[in-house]
């Protein structure tokens, strides 16, 4: 295993455009599927359909059913998860059903682009320089910056026997914390505790957009953004995972997990040592921009024992180690775009700053901490370092639960349907698709247990949550998205401060210019760097914080 760093010369500008030439060459991607329409339920047929294609989008009208969005993600789940067709990238080759017994990988989004295949890092007389993608079809190269490079290297991670699809570089929650599960639950010790690693891919639309205009690219500064922003095609599919080692589950529950052999990494910041272990998903964030729905569909699904274990009863004990060391609140009069200069007032809305409270769809209201991070419920220092319990505050939604139910009803008739039919495992925890100001509605709290597990930062997150000088400062009622209106409509867009994964999502457009993705962070060549596991120091983690750029005043 090894880790081969590189300065690019001047010829990379041949190589760039020899690229770029061969991405015209790529192979077409995929269709979608069918329209959803209202009433549509989940059926065995579409999961032993030997080609489920992601559906291309659902019907809008003034009250979409959240049940049926609920079934636009489900079928967004079961092409994802179906075996990648031989030879190809994104494209499915089989049926739900068939991995659902057989561990034979890829799957479908698995081969999606990985961030660093998608921008990677790209060096030209010691200077960051745009690059395109690396070619759509081929097997993974992973071109990562070296950390806190300067001038900036690029490093190409390269493990025996060639890359895994899966690159797990991503060691914490978009910079707030890192994740852990307890070898005895209740007795945290992040010293030694199996650590949740994180990946973020694109699927070819994406990559076709930025191999067309990676040239004009171009972060303006202070703050890193786009001016104009960048208008991502309404066929763009972004994907989170994470996963823990196979190893910390027990041995008689593995059978309940996908489990793929991924790259980890190991080392320093500035010296990762790549290796190949397997892994099990524990959680899949699908996004999704559609023609109706420019502000795209959120969806996220979790394996069911990630906060309690199914077969035991008992709870997991998962907890995250906070970047930061307090938590306070704010209610700014105004919000200013730095893409396009524009400032709006911000909405008023119900919350104190001093006794802060979220109101998520089916609870009469959940406590928010405030002040030190000690001070929040159950949290522990271990050995110096802060520990805190996740917490479930967020009911899934009725119709939520009812399409879960019809899928595993659909699963249970699949002809060899078992036990070990992995799928059961997996759940939908919400779906987002209209943004809005009114936090009592259907999941507008989205988060996933084990991507999103603070509340204050984002699990019962709304605005804008910058950490500043250890404080994590949540501008609760902060203007986030922007929401264009769709078809013929000459209505102006509206603005909202929305919550869960559509307003994190939605800071990247309206203070980055990036269209809802985080992924344009690595743009121009600046890349991305892997994280090592483990629990960093306070100047690493921040080191940290500053690099990845998110959410950053």
């Amino acid at each position: 295993m090894k880790t081969v760093t590189f300065l690019l010369g001047a010829g990379s500008l041949a190589a760039a455009a020899a690229v770029a030439m061969a991405q015209t060459s790529s192979p077409p991607p995929p269709p979608f599927g069918p329209i959803v329409a209202p009433g549509r339920t989940i059926q065995t047929a579409d999961m032993t359909n030997p080609q489920p294609l992601i559906p291309a989008d659902i019907y809008r009208n003034g009250n979409v059913a959240h049940q049926d969005l609920a079934t636009f993600a489900w079928l967004e789940f079961i092409s994802a998860v179906s075996p990648n067709a031989p030879g190809a990238r994104g494209v499915p080759g089989g049926s739900f059903a068939s991995t659902g017994t057989s561990s034979t990988p890829p799957l479908v989004w698995e081969t999606y682009q990985h961030r660093t295949e998608l921008l990677p890092c790209n060096v030209v007389s010691g200077n960051a320089a745009p690059t395109p993608p690396q070619p759509w079809g081929a097997k993974p190269t992973y071109v990562t910056t070296v950390s806190n490079s300067s001038p900036q290297m690029c490093s190409t991670i390269s493990v025996p026997g060639g890359n895994p699809y899966n690159n797990l570089d991503e060691a914490n929650q978009i910079g707030q914390n890192i994740l852990l599960f307890p070898a005895v639950p209740g007795k945290p010790n992040p010293a030694t505790d199996p650590q949740v690693l994180f990946e973020a891919k694109a699927n070819q639309y994406e990559s076709n957009y930025v191999a067309q205009n990676y040239q004009k690219l171009i972060p303006q500064f202070p703050k890193f953004h786009f001016s104009p922003g960048i208008t991502l095609p309404n066929t763009t599919v972004e994907v989170k995972a994470a996963w823990r080692p196979l190893s910390s589950i027990p041995a008689n529950q593995q059978y309940r997990y996908h489990v793929a052999n991924v790259i980890t990494y190991g080392g320093t910041d500035t010296n990762p040592v790549p290796k190949v272990v397997p892994y099990a998903l524990i959680a899949l964030h699908i996004i999704h921009k559609t023609p109706n729905y420019p502000a795209f569909i959120f969806a996220t699904f979790e394996q069911v024992d990630d906060f309690k274990n199914q077969t035991t009863g008992a709870a997991t004990g998962v907890y995250y180690v906070p970047a930061y060391n307090s938590v306070a609140y704010a209610l700014p009069p105004t919000t200013t775009f730095p893409p396009s200069g524009q400032t709006v007032t911000n909405p008023t809305i119900k919350f104190s700053t001093t006794a802060p409270m979220a109101y998520p769809y089916g609870t009469n209201g959940v406590a928010l901490p405030l002040g030190a991070t000690t001070s929040i419920p159950g949290s522990k220092t271990v050995n110096g370092v802060v520990t805190v319990p996740v917490t479930s505050p967020v009911p899934t939604v009725p119709e939520v639960a009812t399409v879960n139910k019809q899928a595993l009803a659909a699963m249970q008739k699949i002809p060899g349907f078992g036990q070990k039919f992995v799928w059961q495992y997996y759940k939908l925890t919400g779906v987002q698709a209209i943004p809005t100001n009114d936090e009592t509605t259907r999941d507008f709290y989205l988060a996933n247990i084990v991507v999103e597990s603070s509340q204050p930062g984002i699990q019962l997150f709304r605005g804008f949550p910058p950490i500043t000088a250890g404080v994590l400062n949540n501008q609760r009622n902060q203007t986030n998205v922007i929401q264009y209106q769709t078809g013929a409509s000459t209505l102006a867009p509206t603005f909202t401060s929305s919550g869960g994964c559509q307003g994190c999502h939605g800071v990247a457009q309206t203070q980055n210019g990036f269209d809802f993705s985080f992924l344009f962070f690595g743009a121009a060549g600046g890349g991305f760097s892997p994280e090592p596991k483990g629990v960093p120091s306070a100047a690493v983690a921040q080191k940290r914080l500053v690099q990845k750029k998110y959410l950053q005043k």
